[in-house]
């Protein structure tokens, strides 16, 4: 979104305004982006073939919904799933196949909110200076990856996400262009 504040001339408020100003006030722009996605289907393995010797079986799970998991603190670690729900998961029998199948799960959702604000100093019809303020991830909300690696249960950190981020930290920025 993009919107253009409706001060100084020509706009809605401001238009008696003197050059002074309106050169100080007029012209503000404010935008923003954003994302928000509710999560990723991904796979729990079992860790072994119970089917065949080409793709490893999907894990079978005792009483689970799709929307099982969330993130949570462990230990110091980044955990999608409590020990109790990692109980809850086997490895399927020689020959049986997964009870929850291919991509049953919801990883974790991603909220991103990016944020600018600009200021046309207008000199003439062909010259003005802009200066803009971007900020990027403005609310400064973590978004965790699936844990692809860590979703096998034979590994020894199964369900751990290790730190992988689908965002950054909040960023500021500031430009400035002549433009003529």
């Amino acid at each position: 979104a993009l919107y253009e504040l409706p001060w100084g001339r020509g706009r809605r408020w401001g238009s008696d305004w003197n050059r002074v100003t309106d050169f100080f006030l007029g012209g503000v722009q404010m935008g923003g982006i954003l994302r928000w996605y509710s999560g990723r289907p991904f796979t729990v393995f079992s860790g072994s073939n119970t089917l065949s010797q080409v793709v490893l079986t999907p894990a079978s799970c005792n009483d689970c919904s799709p929307d099982l998991g969330s993130l949570t603190l462990e230990n110091g670690n980044n955990v999608f799933f409590t020990p109790e729900q990692r109980a809850q998961f086997y490895v399927p029998e020689p020959g049986e196949a997964s009870n929850v199948g291919r991509n049953f799960f919801t990883g974790p959702p991603l909220f991103n909110l990016d944020l600018t604000m600009g200021k046309r100093f207008r000199f003439d019809e062909t010259r003005n200076l802009e200066f803009r303020m971007e900020v990027q991830n403005a609310t400064n909300t973590p978004s965790f990856s699936v844990p692809d690696a860590n979703l096998a249960l034979t590994t020894g950190s199964f369900g751990q996400i290790l730190g992988s981020t689908a965002s950054t930290s909040r960023k500021v920025q500031f430009a400035m262009k002549f433009n003529f």
